[in-house]
């Protein structure tokens, strides 16, 4: 008996111990996972972004997304519901590389820019900067980190909510391999049909994306991986009375093959890919039809190899791009069915760097590379990248970077950006529209962590010259009206961006966010007589203010964000007339007025029905635009039924305020 009790006792004292302990274990886990902060910014507002961590920031239609989590850092210019743009530091979208695994990505957003196409639990987190490096890109670079240890453990998530499902799985294919495959679709119009409007038009919208990475170690000193991408989407607006119609859709598709060699004191990177983005727009008014199409495909080699002080990159990419190609019919003079020619061209890429300790605290990093690009029947452009930077590293007081660097690019991305249809298209440099771009960029950064690491705060204020600049200032009636040159369309120019970006963060603890401000001037000067002077680009904004916080109750969070900035500029129409079946639309002065001020708050929250270290199952219920602000997204044509006539008006996206529920699983 007495040997039964006692045996009683000791398992029931076990048992306490390993309950103590696991309660032990859950305690160091979540204090661990607090004390990982979102934002790591390493050279004024560049760094990283832990994906495992934005699920708490607000979502929309469910899902936790990357990119809309990059719009709210100060160096990043808000985007509307109608623009899916990344305007860094004042830069034009097309200046930011977009990329996976350091492959361009073209066209990265889906339902016009309110989410991307990028699913978080695929990454092992995204990489950001504000200089895009040896990248012939003029602005920055987003880049989504492939996943590079294997899964030992099978895992996932998966998330259901009523408007779009996603789902992650990650597997083991072997003893040195592993598989990850996520996947998404939305049935939006199911439930929110009838309520998605902008402007006066009905809204019908929907996609599918997914990715498969497959990572292989066949020995101790290699990895390969093999990458694949693909994503298509469709929408529709139906203007109803106004006898008028657009639909679009629109894909993209990337394939990739990474392998990296560790030598001793050598790192060498070996990347083939090809990548690719297509679009089709169609429009239908007053009896007129017109088409649209565009594309862009790439394929490319690039190799990087790291030895000691040292950094070498050199790479080749062969570009076929068919930009904007109108086909319209129901008008008298078709004679913009000639068509626009496809372009060719060879991009290549040559670039050394060097980093080394001066002393005295001091670190200097100088790079120097050779763009060039080929175009059959054109010619051949080729340029200098030189770029340096001298850190003075403070210790416990942070560090200070001066930087300059000289940029250039060979593609430029144009189209109707800011009238909430998704039609973009890109030319390349080097025809008769414009020779190749470049800037000369200049910085002066500061970032700084308290002692304990609960705090950080982070600086930039930054000037770029930029020149061979095009602007786009064609509409799609003037598509519908007239016979159609894309030259004809096109503003050619300089520009000057300078600006401030502050940021000042909670890193760790139960609460965390940052507060972030930023100032912006981008400026345009073109090389044409009818636009004498200077004016503003069309995504400039003033100032623009950004508020992050999440706070961690543990069997529950909540998040919320706020963003209040200044109107973009417009050109405002001053007058407009019909002749026959066709309108005819007199302008004022370019970008001479702007937008009202733009504001929006989101929130969410996380309820945990069941957290453990391998098991969380949850329900997140998000709201977009809680205040339902209705912002002014633009002006557009539209149909007044009292005055049964054609008028400019604001536009506005109709939906004042987006709630959703999802359940997420993960394991």
């Amino acid at each position: 008996m007495r040997r039964i009790v006692l045996i009683a006792v000791l398992t029931a004292a076990s048992l306490a111990a390993w309950a103590q302990d696991q309660d032990t274990v859950k305690r160091a886990i979540h204090t661990e996972y607090m004390n990982k902060p979102m934002v790591v910014n390493q050279q004024g507002i560049s760094g990283t972004v832990n994906v495992e961590k934005i699920h708490a920031i607000p979502s929309f239609l469910g899902n936790a997304d990357p990119i809309r989590f990059a719009r709210l850092l100060p160096s990043i210019q808000l985007n509307t519901e109608i623009d899916g743009g990344l305007y860094m530091q004042g830069s034009e979208h097309s200046h930011t590389l977009v990329s996976m695994g350091g492959v361009p990505v073209y066209g990265a957003s889906h339902l016009l820019g309110l989410f991307s196409v990028f699913n978080s639990p695929h990454y092992k987190g995204m990489r950001y900067a504000t200089s895009a490096g040896r990248e012939p890109r003029l602005g920055g670079l987003i880049d989504m980190e492939l996943v590079d240890t294997l899964v030992r453990k099978t895992g996932g998530e998966a998330s259901l909510g009523l408007m779009s499902a996603q789902g992650t799985i990650r597997l083991s294919t072997g003893k040195n391999s592993s598989i990850i495959i996520s996947a998404r679709q939305t049935y939006l119009n199911l439930l929110y049909g009838s309520f998605l409007k902008y402007n006066d038009a009905s809204l019908k919208y929907g996609f599918t994306d997914g990715n498969i990475t497959w990572l292989w170690r066949p020995g101790p000193r290699d990895k390969v991986w093999i990458d694949v991408f693909g994503c298509r989407d469709a929408v529709t607006f139906d203007y109803g009375s106004a006898n008028a119609d657009m639909d679009a859709s629109w894909y993209n598709g990337l394939g990739a093959v990474h392998w990296n060699h560790y030598f001793e004191d050598l790192v060498l990177k070996q990347t083939a890919y090809f990548t690719m983005n297509g679009l089709n727009a169609r429009a239908a008014a007053l009896g007129a039809w017109g088409s649209l199409p565009s594309s862009l495909a790439t394929a490319g080699y690039k190799a990087e190899a790291e030895w000691k002080g040292w950094e070498f990159a050199a790479g080749a990419a062969y570009h076929r791009d068919q930009p904007q190609n109108p086909d319209v019919e129901g008008y008298h003079n078709n004679a913009n069915n000639a068509g626009v020619p496809v372009q060719h061209g060879v991009e290549t890429i040559l670039d050394a760097s060097y980093s080394r300790d001066l002393g005295l605290w001091l670190q200097a990093k100088a790079g120097l590379g050779l763009v060039g690009l080929m175009r059959p029947g054109f010619g051949s452009w080729w340029g200098l990248t030189p770029r340096a930077d001298l850190i003075l590293n403070l210790m416990e007081y942070g560090k200070v970077d001066l930087h300059y660097g000289l940029r250039r690019q060979n593609i430029f991305q144009l189209g109707f950006t800011n009238n909430g249809f998704p039609v973009e298209f890109y030319v390349l440099a080097g025809s008769d529209y414009s020779a190749p771009q470049y800037s000369h960029n200049i910085s002066l950064s500061y970032n700084a962590e308290t002692p304990r690491k609960g705090y950080s705060i982070s600086a930039e204020i930054y000037a770029k010259w930029l020149f061979n600049q095009l602007e786009y200032v064609g509409t799609m009636m003037e598509i519908l009206n007239a016979s159609y040159r894309l030259q004809d369309s096109l503003l050619q120019g300089d520009g000057l961006s300078w600006g401030l970006n502050l940021m000042l963060q909670k890193q760790t603890g139960r609460l965390s966010g940052w507060i972030g401000y930023a100032f912006a001037r981008s400026l345009r000067n073109f090389n044409n007589p009818n636009y004498p002077g200077t004016y503003p680009s069309n995504h400039e904004r003033l100032h623009e203010l950004d508020i992050v916080a999440t706070y961690d109750f543990g069997r529950w969070d909540v998040g919320a964000t706020l963003v209040a900035a200044s109107g973009t500029p417009y050109t405002q129409p001053e007058s407009f007339y019909i002749i026959g079946d066709r309108i005819i639309c007199v302008y004022g002065e370019h970008n001479a007025h702007r937008l009202p001020m733009y504001m929006r708050m989101d929130a969410s929250a996380n309820w945990y029905i069941k957290k453990t270290e391998r098991q969380e199952l949850g329900l997140n219920v998000s709201v977009y635009n809680v205040l339902g602000n209705e912002n002014t997204l633009g002006y557009a044509m539209s149909f007044n039924k009292e005055k049964e006539g054609y008028e400019y008006s604001p536009a506005r996206f109709r939906l004042k305020f987006m709630p959703s529920l999802a359940v997420f699983y993960r394991f």
